[in-house]
């Protein structure tokens, strides 16, 4: 029963195969978990965008409310103050005396609005025709034409919260504002009207409402505009905004509205996108059992469809492997009908095939690459045996005659340095030189150095004449003299100078380059002498530098321990670097093989 079922699942097309494992190990089983899954998951995304929408509404049109109480709770206290209403009710027999109680009132009583942060300014007025305009007191008739007072006046009631622009007269401002305004007539005893107006601060106000709000748009109305939103379209709090296109209330998740002050408010909100991550994290458990209970039935249909695919694929991919090595071994067919049985056949075709080809066109066309790379790494060789270095020292000899015919002596002079200097560089024969020689090496690098720096830049050179025939490494001088100009004088003018001296004194020469730079530090000394104690040519790799530690080897390498390099150093006075060595007619040179030969 197994074999025919297996010869019937080998027999038929890889399509068939693909369809029956697409409709019963994936179709069905996902289809019904997922749309299980989905339709809880909208569920909870949508109660969970419901609660937390309903949240942000409920906490601004809070805060928007604890706002106006604020006004609110001054405006009793104003009511009731019997020193204010006093204040507002006399009448003044002249300017003077109301200014000497306008000057009372300032002092024994303390204004409300600097205490509160939500609270901008508070103003009073009065129908008195006896008070002067100005402070925080005025008469009414002077602010019957503003927006404010008219909608106070309509409204009929003894309160009121008002939002209007304020055009400051004197320039061209324009402020939105929020203000509640109360009528202070002490409990009917005084014939003179009098408000109070209590503004409260709108930006502040404004940017709380941005920041309870964060990741969604809000909008607080009154009936007819937009007072508070975080909309970056509305956020010019000098223009005036409609609340038109609020009407529309399926373009919001949530619309709430309440009264205070005589004014009605709505509180819109759209925007908010539900975590989904943490909504899918709260349901991993169901999502986890659902995944484990597809797995039964694929397993079952894919472990039977599967191992007629698999098995014979594994074999063919191992036979395909050993085609990277150029190995083209015929497998063993299994006489299937369907696509991998003439996959098979194919690939033992293709196999004698390949062979015949190795032999013939690839080897072939390896060979004449071979002959091609072989031709251009000649030509680069006869390319590069024609570079002479002499033909830079030729020009750098043209330049300098050509100077010293137009007189200038001094380029003249430097141009024949560097070409010493070069030169040198270039014809390096022997790591070992005459102090004489040495010395004119390093004058001619410091000449360039002042050439450079300019006349605040010195130097001097003393050699004893006992020292001038004595072999020391070459470039040593030329080293300990360059780090001193980069080291120690390479900062803002340049200034300074270098003393090199040579002399000889028991038996041992002593090489001092000196200089009056920025020095080091005790640390900084400490450092540079350890390094030189320990130094090897593997630091030196890993340094990457040719300054002292080069210097170190080589002097150890051709004179051994009787070399020393000293270093003296005092932060903001100078460095002095000291090499003695023994006195010898004759030096053992280092060949490249680290073999020492007789000078």
């Amino acid at each position: 029963m197994t074999d025919r079922i297996s010869k019937f699942i080998n027999n038929q097309s890889i399509k068939i195969k693909t369809v029956y494992l697409y409709f019963f190990c994936v179709l069905l089983p996902v289809f019904a978990t997922n749309a299980y899954v989905l339709y809880n998951v909208a569920s909870a995304v949508r109660e969970e965008e419901r609660r937390e929408v309903s949240a942000i509404a409920d906490v601004e049109a809070q805060y928007v409310i604890s706002s106006l109480e604020s006004a609110l709770y001054l405006s009793y206290d104003l009511y009731s103050n019997f020193t204010i209403n006093h204040f507002l009710d006399t009448q003044y027999e002249s300017k003077v005396s109301f200014f000497e109680r306008y000057l009372t009132i300032f002092d024994n009583y303390s204004f409300y609005a600097s205490t509160k942060q939500i609270i901008n300014s508070l103003t009073l007025y009065s129908d008195n025709p006896t008070m002067l305009n100005g402070g925080n007191f005025f008469r009414i008739d002077a602010v019957q034409g503003e927006e404010w007072y008219q909608g106070f006046s309509e409204s009929g009631g003894d309160m009121l919260v008002c939002a209007y622009f304020h055009d400051a007269k004197s320039q061209d401002f324009r402020k939105r504002m929020l203000s509640f305004i109360r009528r202070l007539d002490y409990m009917g005893r005084s014939d003179i009207e009098k408000l109070a107006k209590i503004d409260l601060n709108y930006e502040l106000m404004n940017d709380y409402v941005a920041q309870l709000a964060s990741d969604t748009l809000v909008y607080i109305s009154d009936e007819s505009r937009i007072l508070f939103t975080n909309d970056p379209d509305c956020q010019n709090i000098k223009e005036d905004y409609t609340a038109n296109f609020l009407k529309n209330s399926q373009d919001f998740q949530t619309q709430k509205s309440f009264m205070f002050g005589g004014m009605e408010f709505s509180v819109y909100v759209k925007g908010y996108k539900t975590d989904y991550l943490r909504i899918l994290r709260d349901n991993l458990g169901m999502i986890l059992l659902l995944l484990a209970i597809d797995a039964i039935l694929p397993a079952i249909v894919i472990n039977v469809m599967g191992n007629s695919i698999t098995k014979r694929v594994l074999v063919l991919g191992r036979y395909l492997d050993n085609v990277k090595n150029e190995v083209f071994e015929p497998l063993q067919e299994s006489g299937a009908k369907d696509e991998i049985g003439e996959l098979e056949r194919n690939y033992n075709r293709m196999a004698a095939r390949i062979k015949e080809l190795l032999e013939t066109e690839i080897k072939s066309r390896l060979e004449q690459q071979e002959l091609e790379i072989a031709r251009k790494h000649a030509e680069l060789l006869a390319l590069h045996s024609q570079i002479n270095p002499h033909f830079l020292f030729n020009v750098l000899e043209s330049i300098r005659l050509r100077s010293v015919i137009r007189g200038e002596i001094q380029t003249a002079e430097m141009i024949e340095s560097l070409a010493r200097l070069m030169r040198k560089s270039a014809e390096w024969g022997s790591d070992l030189i005459t102090v004489l020689q040495e010395t004119e090496f390093a004058e001619a690098y410091l000449k360039l150095q002042q050439y450079r720096f300019g006349e605040a830049f010195k130097y001097k050179i003393e050699v004893d004449k006992k020292c001038a025939d004595f072999l020391i490494p070459s470039l040593s001088i030329v080293t300990l003299a360059e780090n001193a100009c980069v080291h120690g004088l390479n900062r803002e003018g340049h200034s300074g100078s270098i003393f090199v001296s040579v002399y000889k004194e028991n038996a041992m020469i002593y090489i001092s380059v000196e200089d009056t730079g920025t020095g080091m530090d005790e640390e900084q000394v400490k450092r540079v002498k350890a390094r030189l104690e320990r130094a090897d040519v593997d630091e030196l790799k890993e340094a990457g530098s040719l300054g002292m530690l080069n210097v170190s080897i080589r002097i150890r390498k051709y004179y051994g321990d009787e070399a020393k390099i000293s270093v003296e150093s005092e932060k903001w006075s100078g460095t002095c670097v000291t090499i003695r060595i023994p006195a010898k007619e004759e030096v053992e040179e280092c060949g490249e093989d680290g073999i020492g030969k007789r000078g």
